[in-house]
């Protein structure tokens, strides 16, 4: 394979399109070709590890190499989607595309406990000591007070007590309200640069920091200056957003 300067984002951006654009019309003649599949991974081994450290797995005997293993293993099953129209959006960027979808994958496979669980439990305790519901820990549990069967989930969630079932938890997950939100489950499409930047705070249910905004910046081949410009308008549109969610749900 050719060598490749890996220091030029916008280089391996560029030669990735190309190997994809000789790809066959055919789906089955598109997966035969390994030797395409290969040169693109080679080219963007450090993304794949990229969404393997921003990939959170809650199981304690997982390390960063399995989390990058995986990555791989499931791009293999899904490489030759990109680009490709019908089912999937053409208009994407290598990362976009596949940074939420592979790390959906990882989370499948290598969690003890389903997120939807971990989260629901977490938040309300977070909720009792301040504190984000990705920022409890085991030790928080002494100073927050729940029922003795989600106090027992939440140990189990983080491995003090037994593998948790999935089964025994699914009581505790709030129902829905009848109407999916954005918040939920946020889309891949947005065509501005606001958007992009309410789809990360939500993704990462977090408002954005410099150190944030330059990774997406260096990920997406963008302008750190005018992402910083732009943040301020994604916030407020954001706020806007939780406000009708919040209002719709009060009604």
């Amino acid at each position: 394979m050719a060598s490749v300067d890996m220091s030029s984002t916008a280089e391996i951006k560029r030669q990735t399109i190309a190997l994809y654009d000789q790809l066959p019309l055919d789906e089955e003649e598109r997966k035969a070709r390994l030797d395409i599949r290969d040169q693109i991974i080679e080219l963007n081994y450090n993304f794949f590890g990229f969404v393997a450290a921003h990939t959170y797995i809650n199981n304690s005997s997982i390390s960063y190499e399995d989390k990058v293993q995986s990555c791989l293993s499931h791009f293999l099953e899904c490489w030759w989607w990109f680009r490709w129209p019908v089912r999937y959006r053409t208009d994407l960027s290598f990362s976009v595309f596949f940074k939420p979808r592979l790390g959906e994958m990882i989370e499948r496979e290598l969690n003890d406990v389903k997120y939807s669980v971990r989260r629901s439990l977490c938040m309300e305790a977070g909720a009792q000591i301040g504190k984000h519901w990705g920022q409890v820990k085991y030790e928080d549990l002494a100073h927050v007070n729940l029922p003795a069967d989600k106090l027992n989930a939440l140990k189990a969630i983080f491995g003090t007590l037994y593998v948790a079932d999935i089964e025994d938890h699914a009581m505790f997950l709030e129902a829905p309200d009848g109407r999916r939100s954005e918040f939920d489950n946020p889309s891949d499409k947005y065509d501005t640069i606001e958007e992009l930047l309410v789809h990360e705070m939500i993704w990462r249910e977090a408002r954005l920091t410099q150190k944030m905004l330059v990774e997406i910046a260096d990920m997406y081949t963008l302008d750190y200056a005018e992402l910083k410009a732009k943040l301020p308008i994604a916030e407020r549109e954001l706020y806007r957003r939780l406000q009708e969610a919040l209002d719709y749900k009060e009604s």
